[in-house]
């Protein structure tokens, strides 16, 4: 191990010259008439370099081969395994795909999705059904099962029956190219009798692991229970409380106070000063449990319980101020709505501040009505030319439907990051949301991987790709020009052309990136604007709230029972001047508005709430009262006050008093 590398390569020279001067040169050997093969020496030569570098071939880890005295190894033989995933259905009539939540109550049931291994492929459709009932043995008490899939694509809500061959199911039948399965989930169906999920949850055994004792209560709890049970208990550590069988309280009664509280407090509020809105705190024994909004089961509850903890703990924070011009042009708003959003660093769980230049208004109207332009528009667009197509529309699509726009432009300048910071900023302070949204991109914001996007030829408003998708999903022969069709758009999005093999396929992901696949950038930026209103934790953690983030827009349809029974109608005061008070022109007044609201339609309706409340949102009480000195209704938005004249005679005459009111809400308060 002295040596060098050079000394050894020299070595190595002069070994070899020797075994060349050794060896007899052809003039010297005796001539023969039998030519003999010279002995090969450059095995002896290779054996003495492979000894003088012996030493560096150790040290670097390399070791000789091990020979190979198996002989030639035996062919693997082929797995005969089959392995799919089937959901089981608890309704015999059941043809649609389960909700995410009905999934879960499934799942917790016994039944729901389950991934099965079948030791033989080949096997029969009686050892078939023999292993599915060991899986799902309530099916047994069935009568018998169906086999369904999805309709078209697999992302579709509608399932149909796969068709039965007469000997029953097997393996090799699903796998064969006339069903063509494929990775779709399987959905089983009882085929005579309901599944009893309650009965069925009652009986499922829990696995619950150890029981762990508390630190703050030093009661006992399983391991899946002592998360949550932490989650209040220490809470009420730290606030001093102590929690017994005999004085403590259940959640149920905890959440219930806590509920009233939180309207006393509205009340109050509404009572008082307009400047004071944004000041109020809530009382420390109204606070709700730190994460008691994860494990809260009503989902509008626990989206009030999270907007109340981020609120609670920006009391302190300085206040976040927008001003809009109200002498400005509409555009000129607009770039001032856009400019706010668009700043970095800002702390959107601060108390908010709308000022209006031009207007005198103050309070908690102000800031109503400023969410409710930024909620019109990303419903509506901007007047602003950003796309270069007149009016720039965030979202496309019909209403439940509605994706977002894949305009360049809107993308490169950032606008859906505005947008999620938009919808984030008026949830958490109450204010309107936006509706209408896909449901397919609910799973995909709250970056939800258990939960598929299930798309509908609704949830595509190009019209290219759904007259491609309605082709291929149909059962009719596609003629040469259809096939064109088909094959232009798939090319263009290097996909393959269409066969009779692959035309399920192509329909599926034809679609999919039709919806999502060209939307994938405009997700992300929706992401990180909801993310930086601190929103997004709250649909990551529960991702059923994403339908309380993004409700339906049937959801936020107002009837006019809705309004009508919040209405608190004015009443004569006993300390007032009768002739003050006329209780007959009053009551007609009060006729008129009430049929006002009875016959509107849902915009009309609509646009009344935004006069009389700011936004869109019904508060818990709507007030009236009736003044002999207007000449028009007026409306005090932040006690949610419709104030009517008495010189409105007819109907005809209060209608149209009415709507030339509700028109100026869009020129602010003191300009009225």
């Amino acid at each position: 191990m002295d040596k060098t590398v050079p000394q050894l390569l020299r070595e190595a020279a002069q070994a070899l010259e020797r075994s060349a001067n050794a060896a007899p040169s052809d003039s010297e050997r005796p001539s023969s008439s039998l030519r003999m093969t010279p002995p090969d020496r450059s095995g002896g030569t290779r054996a003495e370099v492979l000894r003088l570098f012996a030493p560096y071939s150790i040290s670097r880890g390399r070791m000789p081969k091990r020979p190979n005295t198996a002989g030639p190894s035996a062919k693997k033989s082929k797995s005969v395994s089959y392995t799919h995933r089937f959901f089981c259905l608890s309704k015999r009539k059941e043809c649609e795909v389960p909700s995410p939540s009905v999934k879960n109550k499934l799942e917790r049931s016994g039944i729901g999705e389950k991934r099965i291994t079948f030791p033989d492929k080949y096997c029969t459709p009686q050892e078939f059904s023999d292993h599915l009932f060991q899986h799902f043995p309530i099916l047994k008490e069935c009568g018998g099962f169906q086999l369904l899939r999805s309709r078209g694509s697999t992302r579709s809500k509608i399932l149909e029956t796969i068709p039965c061959p007469d000997d029953g199911y097997c393996p090799e039948y699903l796998l064969s190219e006339s069903v063509m399965i494929g990775q779709a989930v399987i959905y089983i169906r009882p085929l005579q009798k309901d599944i009893d999920v309650q009965n069925l949850e009652s009986d499922q055994p829990v696995s619950t692991g150890p029981l762990t004792e508390c630190l703050y209560c030093n009661k006992k709890y399983s391991l899946s229970e002592i998360q949550d049970h932490v989650d209040v208990c220490e809470k009420l550590h730290e606030s001093g409380k102590v929690i017994s069988d005999n004085t403590g309280s259940t959640r149920q009664e905890e959440m219930s106070a806590t509920m009233s509280e939180d309207y006393a407090e509205r009340e109050e509020r509404a009572s008082t000063s307009l400047t004071t809105f944004f000041s109020a705190t809530t009382s420390p024994s109204a606070e709700p449990a730190t994460e008691e909004w994860k494990i809260e089961p009503d989902l509008e509850t626990a989206a009030r319980l999270f907007r109340r903890h981020i609120l609670k703990n920006a009391e302190d924070k300085p206040d976040l101020v927008v001003t809009l011009d109200l002498h400005s042009c509409e555009k000129d708003r607009e770039r001032e709505m856009l400019t706010f959003y668009k700043r970095p660093n800002i702390d959107w769980t601060s108390p908010f501040t709308v000022k209006l230049k031009g207007d005198a208004a103050l309070g908690d109207g102000v800031t109503r009505h400023f969410f409710t332009l930024v909620m019109d528009k990303l419903h509506n667009g901007f007047e602003l030319d950003i796309d270069n197509c007149g009016k720039t529309l965030l979202f496309n699509g019909e209403d439940d439907h509605k994706v977002p726009s894949t305009s360049r432009p809107l993308l490169d300048g950032d606008l859906f990051r505005v947008v999620g910071r938009m919808i984030g900023h008026s949830f958490i302070n109450g204010g309107p949301l936006y509706s209408g949204l896909s449901a397919a991109f609910f799973p995909l914001l709250s970056g939800s991987k258990d939960d598929t996007p299930i798309l509908e030829l609704k949830d595509c408003p190009d019209t290219d790709v759904i007259e491609v998708v309605s082709l291929l999903e149909s059962q009719n022969e596609l003629n040469p020009n259809e096939m064109d069709s088909i094959n232009n758009l798939a090319i263009s999005w290097d996909l393959p052309a269409v066969s009779n093999i692959n035309r399920r396929w192509l329909a599926e992901t034809i679609l999919y990136h039709g919806v999502i696949g060209r939307r994938e950038k405009q997700i992300a930026q929706l992401r990180r604007g909801l993310k930086d209103t601190g929103v997004l934790r709250m649909i990551k953690e529960q991702t059923s709230l994403a339908a309380v983030l993004f409700p339906r827009s049937s959801a936020l349809v107002l009837e006019p029972e809705m309004i009508l029974k919040r209405v608190i109608w004015p009443e004569p005061d006993s300390d007032e001047d009768e002739a003050q008070f006329n209780l007959e022109q009053s009551c007609d007044v009060t006729a008129f508005l009430r049929e006002y609201i009875q016959t509107g339609s849902p915009a009309e309706l609509s646009e009344l709430m935004k006069f009389w409340t700011g936004w869109t949102v019904l508060p818990q009480h709507l007030y009236v009262e009736v003044s002999p000195d207007l000449t028009l209704p007026v409306a005090s938005t932040c006690l949610t006050t419709l104030k009517l004249p008495l010189t409105c005679r007819t109907f005809l005459a209060f209608t149209q008093a009415m709507r030339a009111a509700v028109s100026s809400t869009r020129f602010g308060f003191g300009l009225v």
